[in-house]
């Protein structure tokens, strides 16, 4: 592959990853919004571990700052049936969010949505499992903010805030204050575009074929099958240059894909679990 094409590759590829969030590479297949399904015959959350009454089924809606991190993190936990990104906290009227009217915006708030099962874990714990993982920044995108469904929600929250501040407890490594939390009612949330949801799951599967594709741009696996593979023509292409051809159409696609996403739908209060079910 010429080295100017090739440079060109490995621009794109930096940009799409790194500047721009942007989904898997070429036909990558969708990744589910969590690890569960609803039994469509009964009135439980069919998992791994067997079964939950819907009834014991509830949604919580977090500022943690980026949201890319913190969503993954939070469905490792304990109780945690499911995740997905979004934006919501804007002043009621305002259009529907994009990423760049979030980024370049005073109004959104990137925030994570959670199912998860209150037999499990109680919303106390889940607030203890918000502050442990997020990581705000001081602006209303990033901010930390615990957003309550009622008046019961708002109760628990204020009390948990008020003790976790009176008891001086550190929670934390950076020492981050439980000041920084803000407690706002819950406003329409958009789920986010689909190349952010399960963010961090994608990089990394990205980042493996592009490794991939360099190494093979590069000559790598020229003596594989005895010297085989480095005869190959694909389309009339050298190997070498077939893998810096796909790396190439990847990396571009990576950042069409960022500039022409549009796909934020609202979520109202019980869809995540039903998206689940869908995946």
């Amino acid at each position: 592959m010429p080295p100017t094409l090739a440079s060109a590759s490995r621009f794109l590829f930096i940009l799409a990853c790194r500047a721009s969030p942007a989904s898997g590479f070429v036909l990558e297949p969708s990744l589910p919004l969590s690890p569960l399904a609803l039994s469509p015959k009964s009135s439980r959350i069919a998992t791994n571990g067997g079964s939950i009454p819907l009834s014991a089924v509830r949604e919580a809606t977090f500022g943690m700052g980026c949201f890319w991190e913190p969503a993954e993190s939070l469905l490792k936990q304990p109780g945690v049936l499911a995740t997905t990104v979004g934006y919501t906290g804007a002043p009621p009227n305002k259009p529907p969010p994009t990423y760049d009217s979030v980024c370049f915006g005073n109004d959104w708030v990137e925030a994570v949505r959670v199912a998860y099962d209150d037999e499990l874990v109680s919303y106390n714990q889940l607030l203890d499992y918000f502050f442990q993982l997020q990581k705000p920044a001081y602006s209303r995108q990033y901010a930390s903010i615990i957003f309550v469904n009622d008046a019961t929600e708002a109760k628990d929250a204020k009390q948990w805030k008020k003790e976790s501040v009176s008891s001086g407890k550190q929670e934390r490594g950076d020492n981050l204050s439980y000041d920084v939390v803000d407690i706002e009612s819950a406003s329409p949330f958009f789920r986010a575009e689909e190349y952010h949801q399960r963010y961090w799951e994608k990089q990394r599967l990205r980042l493996l074929l592009g490794l991939t594709l360099i190494a093979g741009e590069s000559g790598a696996y020229n003596e594989f099958f005895d010297g085989a593979l480095g005869k190959v023509e694909i389309f009339g292409l050298s190997f070498e240059s077939a893998c810096g051809a796909f790396f190439f159409v990847s990396a571009a696609w990576l950042l069409l894909e960022r500039l022409i996403a549009r796909d934020v739908q609202e979520l109202k209060q019980g869809d995540l679990i039903t998206l689940a079910k869908q995946n």
